[in-house]
């Protein structure tokens, strides 16, 4: 039995062995795709930039012929450079070293904005481009920059698998997943589609799906790998409804997150954000003094003069405990926090009660830092009227 016991370790600490192995090739890998990348875009940049002022005439007059081929060589380097970005962004996000600056924001005018921005261009090429947005979409906790990658990702498959004076639709929706509340984006195209076999292999990482179609076609290149990260990154999910020779349907969702699961995920990213970058995070948790001012217009107030508080990119404000309490989540320490309160002061109609918890100093995870929070809120009387004299009540810690 002891002979089998000392087998079995010496094949964890070889497995453990082998896993640290991965690891480190697989953040060679990284570094190596992320260092060319780099080396790649700076001659690219100073290539094109030669190229655009040749066709301009400032090193002189050129023919037609001339101006057709280095017309044709600035397409081609704009393809590459574009190539060199995706590659640095899916290793990026392969690697999880991209952070995404999530806010609450209307996706409709995502989506809006990027039909404004490409439109033009997808005109040119003969092809119909139309968006349908639906009214009473609530906002959502997403990156707008990244969701609007993802969609010009998309965008750029239904213009190049279409045919000509084809039609391409955006539409926005909600929607329902095992009784989560989803907004659903899809992009569709009246073009080639794809064969059944081939869709299990889209969103495959460095797949060129190498067919006589793709191959006709240019291939779908890392597009649709980063689109899938992307939107795994917002825990929401993609896929694709496509038939051959009718057309595709790429869709993907954005949870919303109601009250105390938009606390509790915007906690979990604050927290993770924390630990990767080694910094401290506060969480504040407030609660209105007196029940006669307990009301939802005093808490819709309070949480509107919170969010004009706050100051860093990653700090948010949301409500928990079915709504009765606000929080703030700040990346800063004891220090920093009385200054957020001091600024909350001049911004508040009822007085408040407070609680402070700190990761990673006061609370080693999420539990423990709202545990800490309450009980220290419990334990507070001070509002944010009155100035704070008594020695019990001032925070000593800075």
């Amino acid at each position: 039995m002891k002979k089998q016991e000392v087998q079995i370790m010496e094949l964890k600490q070889a497995l453990l062995r082998a896993n640290e192995d991965i690891e480190k090739l697989s953040k060679i890998r990284s570094d190596f795709v992320s260092i060319i990348s780099h080396e790649l875009r700076t001659p690219l940049t100073s290539i094109k930039e030669s190229i655009s002022l040749v066709l301009e005439g400032v090193a002189g007059p050129i023919g037609d012929d001339q101006k057709k081929f280095l017309s044709m060589a600035k397409k081609n380097i704009d393809r590459l450079a574009k190539l060199v970005v995706d590659v640095l962004d899916f290793s990026k996000l392969d690697s999880g070293r991209i952070t995404m600056h999530k806010k609450k924001a209307d996706i409709n005018k995502v989506i809006n904005d990027v039909y404004v921005e490409i439109k033009e261009d997808i005109e040119k090429k003969k092809i119909d481009f139309n968006i349908e947005l639906s009214d009473g979409i609530e906002q959502a906790w997403f990156d707008p920059k990244r969701i609007a990658q993802a969609l010009k990702h998309l965008i750029s498959n239904a213009i190049k698998f279409n045919r000509e004076k084809g039609k391409i639709t955006i539409v926005s929706s909600n929607g329902n997943i095992d009784g989560k509340e989803v907004i659903r984006v899809s992009v569709e195209d009246t073009g080639i589609g794809i064969s059944r076999e081939l869709i299990p292999e889209l969103f495959k990482e460095y797949n060129p799906l190498d067919t006589s179609m793709t191959r006709k076609h240019t291939g779908l290149g890392l597009g649709l790998s980063i689109c899938k990260r992307i939107v795994d990154y917002h825990a929401g999910d993609i896929w694709v409804e496509s038939e051959e020779g009718k057309g595709s349907k790429f869709i993907f969702t954005l949870p919303i997150y109601k009250r105390d699961n938009e606390f509790n995920f915007l906690l979990d990213g604050a927290i993770e954000r924390a630990r990767y970058a080694e910094l401290e995070l506060a969480l504040i948790v407030f609660s209105i003094n007196k029940k006669k001012d307990n009301s939802e217009e005093n808490l819709a107030s309070l949480e509107e003069a919170m969010k004009t508080t706050v100051r860093g990119p990653e700090d948010k404000v949301a409500r928990f405990k079915d709504g009765k309490l606000l929080a703030m989540m700040v990346g800063t320490n004891r220090c920093g926090v009385k200054s957020i309160l001091e600024r909350l002061k001049k911004r508040i109609n009822v007085p408040l009660n407070y609680g402070i918890a700190v990761y990673p100093g006061e609370a080693e995870n999420k539990e423990s830092l709202i545990k800490q929070s309450e009980k220290d809120l419990k334990g507070k009387k001070i509002t944010f009227r009155q100035e704070v004299e008594d020695g019990k009540e001032k925070d000593t810690s800075c």
